[in-house]
């Protein structure tokens, strides 16, 4: 019985450690004319997901943003 709870709460401790890992912090950029205007943090998984954030964060934010650039 031992066995078994020691083995369950490794794995559960390893899935949420995975899991928190895997988000990363991006700092994304509206560009405007071509040129960098405003800038925003997210967290995502992938850098697609991130500049998908940015559009939806800038819109909230009612900034206009003709692109997005996220590193």
């Amino acid at each position: 019985m031992k066995k078994i709870i020691l083995i369950a709460s490794s794995i559960l401790m390893f899935t949420l450690s995975s899991a928190s890992m895997a988000s990363m912090s991006y700092e994304c950029w509206a560009y405007v004319g071509g040129h960098p205007d405003k800038m925003v943090h997210v967290t995502a998984n992938s850098g697609s997901e991130a500049e998908s954030l940015a559009w939806a964060k800038f819109k909230d934010l009612s900034i206009k943003v003709e692109s997005v650039n996220c590193k």
